[in-house]
């Protein structure tokens, strides 16, 4: 599972335009294994994010997340490291109109019962 959360100022982002990056965690069965940064100029930054926590993101942003597959988790403001833990610790609200296009983790997904997999 790769979780993204768009950074500025070293905070979660309440949008993706003007960030200077996005903070990037790995999780194995709920626990950060691996943490990487991407430059906003990076190409290619979505490819593989199965989640995005970030702040009130507005409508186009949304649509655009959803069609990529991506689950989004809006609203959230703190450090991205605060962001990455509450989405693990399943504290952080899905968007409800945002679906999962394919798991392909089945039930060892890390949203398996946190209401985020739709094959849950």
């Amino acid at each position: 599972m790769r979780i993204a959360v768009p950074v500025s100022n070293d905070r979660t982002a309440e949008t993706l335009s003007g960030i200077e990056g996005f903070q990037f965690f790995e999780d194995d069965h709920g626990r950060i294994v691996r943490r990487f940064f991407v430059p906003r100029a990076g190409e290619g930054a979505a490819a593989g994010v199965d989640a995005l926590v970030c702040g009130a993101l507005p409508g186009d942003e949304r649509l655009e997340t959803a069609a990529a597959g991506i689950l989004l988790f809006p609203t959230f403001s703190g450090t991205p490291e605060e962001a990455a833990l509450a989405f693990l610790g399943g504290t952080v609200a899905r968007d409800p109109n945002n679906k999962c296009n394919a798991c392909g983790f089945q039930s060892s997904c890390s949203l398996s019962g946190k209401g985020g997999c739709g094959r849950d």
